[in-house]
């Protein structure tokens, strides 16, 4: 009886899942109801074209228009230190000394050797006139005993005793004219000799350039000090400058001794552009100007504020920055129309503010997307919202 009711349970169960495997066969396959996507809503921008004024605003920080690192050119114990930093100098005015004993003596030295020299160009002249005068005479000796053998009237060794003595006297003659041509080579050298220790024993004085303010003092008395380092800066406050960097679109328009307006302790004064860099730094691609101020205008190290005002560009086309791509080095808007995006190339210009002038590529009236332009795709048709 048992196992009976096991088999009708089996069978229940096999029929059960024949059933389902039927049904689940035999049913319909349902067709999935495909929603179209909704179309992209983008913000326009109707290209149009205006006057654009730009400029720019730079900080600065004022330095003296002058600076002289100073040191000596010859070597030397200090013996006396003149000046002290912030001590007002004079053009010229002695500011560090060195012990000169030496260099005194090597310019009486080479005065000494010059005036040795002057002495002996004097006796090598005198010494010519007279070995000319000997070189004659004997000159006719020989010529009278030449006639004299002639006659029997004198023997040969006399004549060649002679000959040998006009000989002698034609090489001294020789060399002294060589010594009094070649004087005035030699006292050149020896003038020259006495001027260069002149010069070293005047640059144990080292003195200031023009006048100024003594910055900075590295030495004392009693320091050894050589041609390599610099001992001493001083300075010009007398005018004052800033040094700046500007973008290429405001140095290509600027020219030197153009009136800049610079802010400083809250008043404007007219600064003086006096040095522009024409070819940019490689690396920033930026120009250095600097701009002078009048005088008796701030001190050194204070920080201005210079505003360069440009000519304003008439007519010229724009859209808002954010409607532009970049992509492989080109520049591209989406352009609208008839509900789809076109991909177009532009020529871009300056970027004022937020504003991106066009050069070349679109027309006053075209329609562009405005923002968010990197998720769009060429020939996608989309939804409008003018802005």
């Amino acid at each position: 009886m048992l196992k009976n009711r096991k088999s009708l349970s089996l069978i229940v169960i096999l029929g059960t899942i024949l059933l389902v495997l039927l049904l689940k066969w035999t049913a319909p396959e349902k067709t999935p109801d495909m929603k179209p996507l909704p179309k992209a809503r983008v913000e326009l921008f109707e290209v149009k074209t205006k006057d654009i004024a730009f400029g720019e605003t730079l900080l600065g920080r004022l330095i003296p228009q002058r600076r002289a690192q100073l040191r000596f050119e010859v070597s030397g114990r200090i013996k006396a230190r003149h000046v002290e930093p912030g001590d007002r100098v004079d053009a010229n005015q002695v500011l560090l000394s060195l012990d000169d004993s030496d260099y005194k003596n090597l310019f009486e030295d080479a005065n000494a050797q010059l005036q040795v020299e002057l002495a002996a160009v004097k006796r090598d002249q005198k010494l010519l006139i007279l070995s000319s005068q000997s070189r004659a005479l004997q000159e006719k000796e020989v010529n009278r005993l030449q006639r004299l053998i002639k006659k029997s009237l004198t023997s040969v060794s006399t004549l060649d005793s002679a000959r040998q003595q006009l000989s002698k006297l034609k090489f001294e003659e020789a060399q002294l004219s060589y010594s009094v041509e070649s004087s005035a080579a030699r006292l050149e050298i020896r003038r020259s000799a006495l001027e260069k220790a002149n010069r070293n024993l005047q640059r144990c004085n080292l003195t200031s350039p023009w006048a100024g303010v003594v910055n900075q003092v590295t030495v004392q008395t009693g320091d050894y000090v050589t041609p390599v380092k610099s001992i001493i800066d001083i300075i010009d406050d007398s005018a004052l400058e800033f040094v700046l960097t500007v973008q290429g679109k405001i140095a290509y328009q600027l020219d030197k001794d153009l009136q800049i307006n610079v802010e400083i302790n809250g008043d404007t004064v007219k600064g003086t552009l006096v040095a522009l860099q024409t070819d940019p730094d490689p690396t920033t691609f930026t120009h250095e100007v600097r701009v002078r101020l009048p005088k008796n205008t701030g001190y050194p190290g204070q920080v201005v504020s210079a505003h360069f005002t440009l000519p304003a560009l008439k007519d010229a086309i724009y859209i808002p920055v954010t409607a532009l791509a970049y992509e492989n080095q080109k520049y591209f808007v989406m352009l609208y129309k008839n509900g789809q995006l076109h991909k177009r190339e532009i020529n871009a210009g300056l970027r004022v503010d937020n504003e991106q002038v066009v050069l070349s590529g679109l027309s006053v009236g075209d329609k562009v997307v405005s923002r968010d332009v990197a998720s769009l795709s060429e020939g996608q048709t989309v939804e409008t919202s003018k802005k």
